[in-house]
Protein backbone atom coordinates (compact mmCIF):
# COMPACT_ATOMS: atom_id res chain seq x y z
CA UNK A 1 0.00 0.00 0.00
CA UNK A 2 2.72 2.46 1.04
CA UNK A 3 4.80 1.52 -2.03
CA UNK A 4 1.90 2.23 -4.38
CA UNK A 5 1.36 5.57 -2.70
CA UNK A 6 5.06 6.42 -3.16
CA UNK A 7 4.90 5.37 -6.82
CA UNK A 8 1.85 7.57 -7.44
CA UNK A 9 3.56 10.53 -5.78
CA UNK A 10 6.77 9.98 -7.77
CA UNK A 11 4.75 9.72 -10.99
CA UNK A 12 2.93 12.96 -10.23
CA UNK A 13 6.26 14.70 -9.50
CA UNK A 14 7.71 13.45 -12.79
CA UNK A 15 4.66 14.51 -14.77
CA UNK A 16 5.60 18.20 -14.51
CA UNK A 17 9.30 18.14 -15.51
CA UNK A 18 12.47 16.02 -15.57
CA UNK A 19 14.24 15.20 -12.29
CA UNK A 20 17.40 13.33 -11.36
CA UNK A 21 17.15 10.12 -9.37
CA UNK A 22 18.53 11.86 -6.27
CA UNK A 23 15.97 14.67 -6.58
CA UNK A 24 13.08 12.19 -6.70
CA UNK A 25 14.43 10.30 -3.69
CA UNK A 26 14.76 13.59 -1.81
CA UNK A 27 11.22 14.61 -2.74
CA UNK A 28 9.83 11.28 -1.57
CA UNK A 29 11.71 11.48 1.73
CA UNK A 30 10.52 15.07 2.27
CA UNK A 31 6.98 13.86 1.67
CA UNK A 32 7.43 11.43 4.54
CA UNK A 33 8.32 8.16 2.85
CA UNK A 34 11.10 5.97 4.21
CA UNK A 35 14.50 6.42 2.50
CA UNK A 36 14.71 2.70 1.68
CA UNK A 37 11.27 2.75 0.08
CA UNK A 38 12.09 5.92 -1.85
CA UNK A 39 15.27 4.37 -3.25
CA UNK A 40 13.38 1.20 -4.19
CA UNK A 41 10.70 3.16 -6.05
CA UNK A 42 13.32 5.24 -7.86
CA UNK A 43 15.19 2.05 -8.76
CA UNK A 44 12.04 0.66 -10.37
CA UNK A 45 11.46 3.92 -12.26
CA UNK A 46 15.06 3.82 -13.52
CA UNK A 47 14.73 0.19 -14.61
CA UNK A 48 11.55 1.07 -16.49
CA UNK A 49 13.32 3.97 -18.24
CA UNK A 50 11.13 6.63 -16.67
CA UNK A 51 14.09 8.15 -14.82
CA UNK A 52 17.42 8.51 -16.63
CA UNK A 53 20.21 10.69 -15.22
CA UNK A 54 22.17 10.50 -18.50
CA UNK A 55 19.26 11.90 -20.49
CA UNK A 56 18.62 14.51 -17.81
CA UNK A 57 22.27 15.60 -17.94
CA UNK A 58 22.23 15.77 -21.75
CA UNK A 59 19.11 17.96 -21.79
CA UNK A 60 20.40 20.11 -18.92
CA UNK A 61 23.76 20.70 -20.62
CA UNK A 62 22.06 21.58 -23.91
CA UNK A 63 19.78 24.13 -22.26
CA UNK A 64 22.47 25.56 -19.96
CA UNK A 65 24.81 26.18 -22.90
CA UNK A 66 22.31 27.34 -25.51
CA UNK A 67 19.77 29.18 -23.38
CA UNK A 68 21.56 29.96 -20.11
CA UNK A 69 24.92 30.65 -21.81
CA UNK A 70 26.76 28.97 -18.95
CA UNK A 71 30.24 27.48 -19.02
CA UNK A 72 31.35 23.92 -18.38
CA UNK A 73 32.52 24.41 -14.81
CA UNK A 74 29.27 25.95 -13.62
CA UNK A 75 27.15 23.35 -15.39
CA UNK A 76 29.20 20.56 -13.84
CA UNK A 77 28.82 22.02 -10.34
CA UNK A 78 25.05 22.42 -10.76
CA UNK A 79 24.63 18.83 -11.97
CA UNK A 80 26.81 17.46 -9.18
CA UNK A 81 24.57 19.27 -6.69
CA UNK A 82 21.57 17.57 -8.29
CA UNK A 83 23.17 14.16 -7.72
CA UNK A 84 24.33 13.29 -11.24
CA UNK A 85 27.52 11.21 -11.41
CA UNK A 86 30.68 12.94 -12.65
CA UNK A 87 31.24 10.46 -15.50
CA UNK A 88 27.69 11.03 -16.76
CA UNK A 89 28.24 14.80 -16.66
CA UNK A 90 31.56 14.56 -18.51
CA UNK A 91 29.95 12.48 -21.26
CA UNK A 92 27.11 14.99 -21.65
CA UNK A 93 29.53 17.94 -21.70
CA UNK A 94 31.71 16.24 -24.32
CA UNK A 95 28.69 15.99 -26.60
CA UNK A 96 28.26 19.78 -26.61
CA UNK A 97 31.93 20.83 -26.39
CA UNK A 98 31.90 22.71 -29.71
CA UNK A 99 28.84 24.73 -28.72
CA UNK A 100 30.52 26.09 -25.58
CA UNK A 101 33.12 28.23 -27.37
CA UNK A 102 30.55 29.56 -29.82
CA UNK A 103 28.19 30.48 -26.98
CA UNK A 104 30.99 32.19 -25.06
CA UNK A 105 31.75 34.45 -28.04
CA UNK A 106 28.04 35.11 -28.51
CA UNK A 107 27.61 35.97 -24.83
CA UNK A 108 30.67 38.26 -24.80
CA UNK A 109 29.38 40.12 -27.84
CA UNK A 110 25.93 40.40 -26.29
CA UNK A 111 27.17 41.50 -22.85
CA UNK A 112 30.25 43.55 -23.76
CA UNK A 113 29.75 44.24 -27.48
CA UNK A 114 29.73 48.04 -27.40
CA UNK A 115 31.93 48.42 -24.35
CA UNK A 116 35.22 50.24 -24.80
CA UNK A 117 37.62 49.08 -22.12
CA UNK A 118 39.86 51.96 -21.12
CA UNK A 119 41.20 50.40 -17.94
CA UNK A 120 42.81 47.03 -17.29
CA UNK A 121 40.61 46.57 -14.20
CA UNK A 122 37.46 46.73 -16.37
CA UNK A 123 38.73 43.86 -18.52
CA UNK A 124 39.62 41.87 -15.40
CA UNK A 125 36.09 42.45 -14.04
CA UNK A 126 34.62 41.23 -17.33
CA UNK A 127 36.82 38.12 -17.21
CA UNK A 128 35.83 37.47 -13.60
CA UNK A 129 32.16 37.76 -14.57
CA UNK A 130 32.68 35.16 -17.30
CA UNK A 131 34.58 32.89 -14.90
CA UNK A 132 31.62 33.02 -12.49
CA UNK A 133 29.42 31.90 -15.36
CA UNK A 134 31.62 28.79 -15.56
CA UNK A 135 34.02 29.50 -18.41
CA UNK A 136 37.70 28.64 -18.06
CA UNK A 137 40.27 31.43 -18.11
CA UNK A 138 41.92 29.82 -21.15
CA UNK A 139 38.62 29.95 -23.08
CA UNK A 140 38.01 33.53 -21.95
CA UNK A 141 41.50 34.63 -22.99
CA UNK A 142 41.12 32.92 -26.39
CA UNK A 143 37.71 34.55 -26.88
CA UNK A 144 39.04 38.02 -26.04
CA UNK A 145 41.90 37.50 -28.51
CA UNK A 146 39.53 36.32 -31.26
CA UNK A 147 37.22 39.30 -30.72
CA UNK A 148 40.20 41.68 -30.28
CA UNK A 149 39.01 42.94 -26.91
CA UNK A 150 41.74 44.90 -25.17
CA UNK A 151 42.42 48.14 -23.31
CA UNK A 152 42.04 51.11 -25.62
CA UNK A 153 43.48 54.51 -24.84
CA UNK A 154 40.89 57.26 -25.25
CA UNK A 155 41.56 59.69 -28.09
CA UNK A 156 42.57 63.14 -26.92
CA UNK A 157 40.81 65.68 -29.17
CA UNK A 158 41.84 68.72 -27.14
CA UNK A 159 44.94 69.38 -29.23
CA UNK A 160 48.30 70.71 -28.10
CA UNK A 161 48.43 73.62 -25.66
CA UNK A 162 52.09 74.47 -26.16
Amino acid sequence: MEKEKAKRYAASVLSSRMYTCKEVVDRLVRKGFDTELAEEVVGEFCAAGVLDDAEYARCYVHDAINIGMKGEYRIKQELLRKGVAGSVIDKALAEFEDDTEKQLEEYVQLRFGNTVFTDRRDIEKAKAHLARRGYSYADIRRCFENLDIRVQKPDDDRGDWD
